[in-house]
């Protein structure tokens, strides 16, 4: 769980167009935006996107919390929400969480049918501050029986990713005395009320799985990102297959990235801090850039974004350069980003961010929207 800082690179980077130049290499614009929406500007987005969110409440509904579980009511945790991932265009999100009592990885599938498919969903509570009645937890998935701890997720398309560690206790996992290994699971979500896994997975032996993150790279070729623990290293896959998820695409490793590696663009702090979950946005002219999102002082300090643009322009590494940092704001005990955060692109000009507690309070749910203006 800690926080360490990355030295900083000396140079700034023009950011009015990015010059569709990375390491002196032509970028590759995006021309299919099938699965997720490409942005004209991330970090003129990023850089709009308000510190104070809109606010959702769900119910947890009676049957998918077994009882006494995501209860404990203050940290360390050790059964507690990890990602929070709105599908596509839909009223559907996907809560991750490290299923200690049910003795499996699993995250729970959220549905807020008051707010639109399309776009910001907007606060769906009025004075009683209470939700709708079908505004709940519709289901558990229950995806991984050997490695319960679940990690930070991604969504890109109608596809759903998430890790798996090792299923040990709080105090074990602090000192980095757990089983490093984890697994990666699959999952099409074309019907978001009903997920599907689909037939492979990634094994990552002695490495762990904290967060992962998943896009398309402009010549078809599906770009994973695995980061290990607080995400201080990252291993990058890329697949031999251009067309979907639905099949194994033959995942191969071609890179890893540590935070001492870290460029950091002039005016921008150089610290590196414990991010929980990634998710990568791609721009118009070829740059993929990769959010993180956390809380600083292991939890207990304030929520954070931070914004790096990504050269995957190399067959054999990929680097990072910090480019942007936004402070965000919750509610008092209505959300915290080392808990649960996650990026949605909703168009090519709107960029979101959702947040969620450790766990559920008094049988609701509460969830954090960020839009940028």
């Amino acid at each position: 769980f800690s926080a360490g800082a990355a030295a900083a690179a000396p140079g700034a980077r023009r950011l009015q167009n990015f010059t569709t130049l990375i390491a002196g290499k032509p970028l590759q614009p995006f021309t299919n935006a099938n699965f997720q929406p490409v942005m004209d500007d991330v970090y003129g987005a990023f850089n709009a996107i308000e510190e104070k969110s809109d606010t959702l409440q769900v119910w947890t509904g009676d049957s998918a919390f077994l009882e006494g579980s995501y209860s404990k009511g203050h940290m360390p945790y050790e059964e507690h929400f990890q990602g929070i991932q709105r599908v596509q265009d839909t009223t559907y999100m996907y809560i991750t969480g490290s299923g200690k009592t049910a003795e499996s990885g699993q995250f729970f599938v959220v549905n807020v049918p008051s707010r639109p498919k399309v776009g910001p969903l907007g606060r769906n509570y009025e004075e009683a501050y209470h939700p709708p009645e079908n505004d709940a937890v519709a289901k558990v998935v229950n995806f991984d029986s050997e490695y319960w701890h679940a990690g930070g997720s991604s969504s890109f398309g109608n596809y759903f990713v998430v890790g798996a560690e090792d299923s040990c206790g709080a105090a074990s996992r602090m000192f980095g005395s757990c089983n490093p290994s984890s697994r990666v699971h699959f999952f099409d979500t074309s019907d978001p009320g009903n997920p599907r896994e689909l037939p492979y997975k990634l094994e990552r032996n002695e490495k762990s799985a904290g967060a992962v993150a998943l896009t398309q790279e402009a010549d078809g070729r599906f770009l994973l990102l695995v980061a290990r623990a607080d995400s201080a290293i990252m291993d990058f896959y890329r697949s031999t297959s251009t067309t979907s998820l639905d099949t194994d695409p033959g995942f191969e490793h071609f890179a890893t990235w540590s935070k001492e590696e870290m460029l950091v663009m002039a005016g921008q702090s150089d610290d590196f801090l414990s991010y929980q979950s990634l998710g990568f946005v791609r721009q118009k002219d070829g740059t993929i850039f990769l959010m993180g999102t956390t809380r600083s002082d292991v939890g207990l300090g304030k929520d954070y974004a931070d914004l790096f643009m990504v050269d995957n322009t190399a067959a054999d590494r990929v680097s990072l350069e910090k480019v942007g940092r936004k402070h965000l704001s919750c509610k008092r005990h209505t959300c915290n980003m080392y808990a649960g955060g996650g990026v949605y692109v909703a168009s090519p000009s709107t960029l979101q961010l959702y947040a969620t507690e450790w766990e559920p309070f008094q049988g609701e749910i509460w969830i954090n929207e960020f839009a940028n203006a």
